[in-house]
């Protein structure tokens, strides 16, 4: 078999009932404590001092709440997380989005 046929096997997309009925199941993995959810919603006020510095580029701040534990994965109530607000701030600091 070529390389570019094996290739093509190793990378089929999954089908969109394939693709709904795995993430189905993942749901009910983490819903049963199964599996953990990597990236869980965090309305808690010292995540979301966490996210505005994230948003402003505040160094000691984010290091500040890293420090007390805060969970860097969690995600705030727009399905941000902290490095995708950092990455925000610093785009916009360097003249926008190219």
């Amino acid at each position: 078999m070529a390389d570019s046929e094996q290739q093509q096997q190793e990378t089929k997309l999954l089908g969109k009932h394939q693709l709904e009925r795995a993430l189905y199941e993942e749901n009910k993995a983490i819903s049963s404590g199964r599996l953990k959810e990597e990236n869980p919603l965090d309305t808690s006020l010292e995540f979301r001092r966490l996210c505005e510095a994230c948003r402003r580029g505040d160094l000691k701040v984010i290091q500040e709440q890293i420090g007390q534990g805060i969970n860097i994965n969690a995600r705030d109530e727009y399905d941000y997380t902290p490095l995708v607000l950092v990455s925000y701030s610093i785009c916009e600091r360097v003249g926008g989005w190219v």
